[in-house]
């Protein structure tokens, strides 16, 4: 489960923040707390229910107990113990599903949204641990309200950029990838656009754009470029069509700017490639 606010606007507030340490045994008090707040271990475990849900959270890991939310300690934790908390107050944040977030995410701008996981361990917990550690030098700094809210915001979009990338690699891993490369496959020699491929699929173009990129290792505008040479060569080895004709018949009316993108990709022209390798695949008995 993740808290999510789509149209993030410095909606957070910071209200305080510390980090725990000791050497003895302890146990989390039982407590109820009006504010959100974030708690991720530095050294050993941290044993902890919340809202009636068990949580072991190591090194590493973080916590998000919401606000009016009993949570209480479930096992003593012995030696020592140090673990970075923040407290912070915010009016939009929503519970939302992680199937539910992936769909706010390809549906909404994701550069305008804010997701904070229940738990999560997908975190770089050292890139975290060195904000946070920032924020509670300017905290104890005494430093501006304003000035600390707006740090906190950049350590909430960090958090929600990373959790944002790992469900982003989830979900097409899932193979949702493939049905986009095959319809951009059949259609490649059409006069196709990021729109019409985004609006096929539901999504919205800029996220269409960029996982896609992240997941193929291309841009969708390379995929395409990639599927019509390979047609191109395949029709410059197997027919004896003109250079126009295999520009027309793989998408491109100018037949000039197709040499000049076939001798980039391929490194020679479509005739110097058509000599090479015309013999090893057209009419030879």
């Amino acid at each position: 489960m993740y808290f999510v606010d789509k149209e993030y606007s410095d909606h957070a507030t910071f209200l305080s923040a510390g980090t725990f340490i000791t050497n003895q045994s302890w146990i989390h008090k039982e407590r109820v707390i009006d504010s959100y707040e974030i708690i991720s271990p530095v050294d050993s475990t941290l044993y902890i229910e919340c809202n009636n849900i068990p949580y072991a959270i190591e090194s590493g890991e973080i916590l998000v107990i919401p606000p009016h939310t009993l949570h209480r300690g479930i096992k003593y934790c012995e030696g020592r113990m140090k673990f970075h908390w923040l407290h912070f107050s915010a009016t939009n944040l929503m519970l939302k599903t992680e199937a539910e977030v992936i769909q706010e995410i390809s549906d909404n701008n994701p550069d305008k949204m804010v997701i904070l996981p229940i738990y999560t361990n997908k975190i770089d917990s050292r890139r975290f641990h060195v904000m946070f550690n920032q924020l509670l030098d300017l905290y104890q700094e005494k430093k501006m309200k304003s000035y600390l809210d707006a740090y906190l915001t950049c350590l909430l979009y960090d958090l929600t950029s990373e959790i944002m990338d790992y469900l982003i690699q989830k979900e097409f891993n899932g193979n949702r990838l493939q049905p986009i490369q095959d319809w951009i496959r059949i259609h490649a020699f059409e006069d196709i656009t990021l729109e019409q491929i985004a609006d096929n699929f539901k999504y919205n173009k800029n996220y269409l754009s960029r996982i896609y990129k992240e997941n193929a290792g291309i841009g969708i505008s390379e995929q395409i470029i990639k599927f019509r040479l390979k047609h191109a060569k395949e029709l410059l080895t197997e027919t004896d069509l003109s250079i126009i004709e295999i520009a027309s018949e793989v998408g491109y009316e100018d037949s000039k700017y197709f040499m000049r993108l076939f001798k980039k990709y391929e490194s020679v022209t479509p005739t110097q490639y058509r000599k090479t390798f015309f013999y090893k695949h057209y009419n030879k008995k």
